[in-house]
């Protein structure tokens, strides 16, 4: 090691940090490998020998760091010594690894052979000391953006229960990766930071954008747009408008999620013909490849999130493959990230007269993308391909994925207008023809001459082929979420033709891109339809048009957004700077929990009330302007997002949706019909099915009751985590004799009764506890519980009793309820089989069979 580097290493001050921040020391070294992230510390051998320090610890994954000497230089390996760098590097990524018997070992990631020693040496990592890590001052901050946000994120109650939280049912986080991987001027991430995440675009748009011309189409409307390139710290050109700059920045993401966004639908895109325009591509452009890549990526993010936040699994958003596991995620108080594809060419299918996929293809990558997590698809992007047509673009952009479309399809979009008294229609196409305008052939837009289209209202003749017809039943039997936006009408007719077929409520149009006068048909299935995120006003209007009127859909509902980031989509306005409703600083999030400022990056600090949604952090702004516009009711509507996109996507994986209970049943030792004692959560929503509320307890109407009061209840126990009591208010549910309105005295004369505190009263009766809840006079609830709930004082049972509610918010179940649900059939048997044996079930036995012995199937 060079001595002035030593020097730099070993004897940094506070003094010698010129404006730097110093993070206060932590009571104790860090307890293992991942602790270090973000703390400042001095290293030492056992012998108390100096090895370097003090040291910022900055992670790269999982056990690796960044280490900032004192004046804000990177400690790197050079051969048996270190230096102090200006910059990181893979040599300055220290690999951190615990030793038996305590201490650590610190070793360059591009030689895990040796090992940080005395003096800022290195050596052989067998030789190596194990060095403790002392806390220090004088460290440098790294930089960062900022959150503007304090307050603590909300969290269920229960890992089961109810969720709350709204949804973005349409974001593209890996977009950095498309067209050819240098279109697109930045990252979501970067393990050395946002120095990389961000940079300066000159790289790849040249000076002031010269070299860029489709992009500043794109984002300025001309070939011809000079402005700043500059990245981080000023970000001058990011903006709502700007569609080439990343929006997506992990830890604007995370101010999101603090506002109470609970999960994300995050799509992987991309278009082969576009990318091929790029000269200066470095990546292939097969999209199938793109979207391997892309899940390489976001895992790779998600394992960098948790190494900032602790260690494995500690991060604030987990990666989700069913709405089991998303459930308990969004309870721990994380986002659920489901992986969605949105492809112009899925499965490698291109050409309509000669395809370049079979069903067999669309078969194994549809294995293999399912083996990569993702669970949700469109199956049109902006092409006509061999499984269906196309929604077409209007305008300026239509006339460029037209000619897309003839390079991708082989031929130009076939639009007719459509027959007289058509409902519903697809975009209308630009019909004059003629030579591809100059303005777009200066961008590297091809030339050629377009043809010219009959009078709208345009319908495209190609709808849904009998390939496309095979892919969208693999989707619904693999229980993914099928998503037509983007399809042309024809197309998304016999979709939803073939779902409702099926029953299958895995269904959703999640930003604007199918003719909302469809939503109904989805809704009535039991899936979810909501419009993009544009601008908040624009947003209110459509939620007053589109949101269903009560009664009109049976399932639990819930209201979402697609912001389509990265999707080349403009982001939303502001309102009027007079608007009463314009966002003003500070404010809360939806639950009251965390409170926002403006948000700060660098130098630069971005307000909502001015710029709109200039990058995707401002979405905690653009919710709150939508509260503001719409009240409380949207407000509520978007806190039931994620649980309605939860409840459809169950559904999908072999849950029967809510059904009455029967309303003359006896409740035995085993429960209340399929409602069973002893269950564990996820055992009982797979014999119930989805109940009305669920928490501690659960809640199923019964049929025919005139009394808001009339339910069937079970109880998860606080401490069992299993059923603890199964209750029922009806009047025709009988345990042990006793049904609800029985006076009190003539149960408190049946031999076996223990009277307990607070009106609860329970009796043996051989192999079974009954239990009953009394008030007024009169018994209220019936049920049955477990010995060990009973014993001695009964305290679990007083307490299983406490979360029965005495009223219920809900009236009597709608016929149109039950009537609903014998129309749905859970169809994944796939899916099913994988909860069946996470719970130990017989996987010849899957969740859609108990179905059947519930009576909801119709043949």
């Amino acid at each position: 090691m060079r001595a002035g580097s030593r020097v730099l290493v070993l004897l940094a001050t506070a003094a010698s940090v010129a404006g730097a921040t110093a993070a206060s020391a932590a009571a104790a070294g860090p307890p293992d490998r991942y602790g270090f992230q973000g703390g400042c510390f001095t290293l030492t051998a056992p012998d108390g020998a100096p090895v370097a320090g003090p040291l910022r610890f900055q992670a790269t994954r999982l056990g690796g760091y960044l280490l900032l000497t004192g004046d804000g230089r990177f400690l790197t390996a050079t051969g048996d010594g270190t230096t102090a760098a200006p910059g990181p590097s893979p040599a300055g990524d220290w690999t951190v690894t615990e030793v038996p018997g305590g201490g650590f070992r610190l070793s360059p990631s591009t030689d895990p052979g040796r090992a940080l020693g005395r003096d800022g040496t290195t050596v052989a990592a067998t030789s190596a000391p194990a060095v403790r890590a002392a806390p220090a001052e004088g460290c440098p901050r790294f930089p960062e953006a900022e959150l503007n946000a304090t307050g603590t994120p909300a969290r269920g109650t229960t890992s089961y229960g109810e969720t709350r939280g709204f949804m973005d049912g349409h974001m593209h986080w890996m977009t950095y990766l498309y067209f050819g991987g240098r279109f697109h001027c930045g990252a979501p991430f970067h393990p050395y930071g946002i120095t990389r995440a961000l940079p300066d675009c000159e790289e790849i748009e040249g000076p002031r954008g010269a070299a860029a011309p489709f992009q500043n189409l794109l984002s300025y409307g001309s070939p011809v747009a000079p402005h700043s390139t500059a990245g981080y710290p000023t970000l001058d050109s990011w903006s709502r408008t700007n569609l080439t700059y990343e929006g997506t920045y992990y830890k604007w993401v995370e101010r999101v999620w603090m506002s109470g966004m609970r999960l994300m639908v995050m799509g992987v895109n991309e278009n082969r013909i576009l990318c091929l325009l790029q000269t200066n591509r470095d990546q292939p452009c097969d999209e199938m490849e793109t979207v391997r890549r892309s899940v390489r990526s976001i895992r790779q993010m998600e394992e960098y999130v948790d190494a900032l936040n602790g260690g494995p699994g500690k991060g604030w958003f987990r990666i989700v493959t069913d709405p089991f596991e998303a459930r308990k995620v969004v309870n721990a108080g994380k986002m659920a990230v489901v992986l969605e594809m949105e492809l112009s060419e899925p499965f490698g299918c291109s050409g309509v007269e000669a395809p370049t996929c079979d069903a067999a293809k669309i078969d194994r990558d549809m294995a293999e993308l399912h083996r990569l997590g993702v669970r949700s698809s469109l199956l049109v992007g902006k092409y006509d391909n061999p499984l269906g047509g196309v929604r077409f673009d209007e305008g300026t952009s239509g006339i460029i994925v037209n000619l897309g479309n003839r390079l991708s399809a082989g031929r130009w979009w076939d639009a007719k207008t459509c027959e007289p008294g058509t409902a519903l229609t697809d975009n209308e196409v630009p019909t004059q023809g003629g030579p591809v305008p100059e303005a777009l052939k200066e961008a590297g837009v091809p030339g050629g001459t377009l043809p010219a289209y009959p009078p709208g209202p345009h319908c495209n003749t190609r709808g849904l082929t009998d390939l496309g017809a095979h892919a969208v039943r693999r989707l619904m039997e693999r229980g993914w979420i099928v998503n037509p936006d983007h399809m042309s009408q024809a197309a998304v007719d016999a979709t939803l033709t073939l779902a409702e077929a099926k029953g299958y409520s895995g269904v959703i149009s999640p930003h604007s891109w199918m003719d909302p006068d469809n939503w109904p048909r989805l809704r009535r299935l039991g899936g979810l339809a909501y419009p993009q995120a544009s601008s908040a006003g624009r947003f209110v209007e459509r939620w007053k048009e589109y949101r269903p009127k009560d009664g009109e859909s049976p399932f639990y509902f819930g209201w979402g957004f697609g912001a389509d980031l990265g999707g080349l989509a403009e982001q939303g306005a502001p309102l009027p700077q007079d608007s009463p409703a314009r966002v003003t600083y500070p404010f809360r999030s939806l639950d009251g929990r965390v409170t926002f400022e403006r948000q700060r990056t660098g130098s630069r600090t971005f307000d909502y009330a001015r710029e709109g949604v200039a990058h995707y952090g401002l979405y905690a702004d653009w919710v709150e302007e939508v509260r503001k516009l719409g009240g409380p009711q949207i407000a509520e509507d978007l806190l039931r997002g994620t649980e309605a996109y939860l409840q459809m996507w169950e559904r999908t994986n072999g849950i029967a949706p809510l059904t009455s209970r029967e309303p003359r049943q006896r409740l035995t030792r085993r429960g209340l019909g399929t409602i069973r004692l002893g269950a564990t959560p996820d055992a009982l929503l797979r014999a119930a099915g989805q109940p009305e509320r669920r928490g501690r307890a659960w809640t199923w109407g019964v049929r025919g009751a005139r009394s808001a009061r009339t339910r069937a209840v079970a109880v998860v126990g606080a401490r069992s985590g299993r059923v603890d009591l199964v209750a029922s208010s009806a009047p025709g549910h009988e345990a042990g004799g006793v049904r609800p309105g029985t006076a009190a005295g003539a149960l408190l004369r049946r031999p076996g009764v223990r009277r307990l505190t607070g009106g609860i009263v329970a009796r043996r009766a051989g192999a079974t506890t009954y239990a009953y809840r009394v008030s007024r006079g009169r018994v209220q609830a019936v049920g049955v519980t477990t010995s060990r709930a009973a014993r001695g004082s009964g305290r679990d049972l007083r307490g299983a009793f406490a979360q029965v509610p005495r009223r219920f918010a809900a009236v009597a179940p709608d016929p149109a309820v039950a009537a609903a649900a014998m129309r749905i059939r859970p169809v994944s048997e796939t899916a099913s089989r994988t909860l069946a044996a996470r719970d130990g079930a017989s996987a010849a036995a899957p969740a859609f069979g108990l179905v059947c012995k519930l009576g909801l199937m119709q043949d």
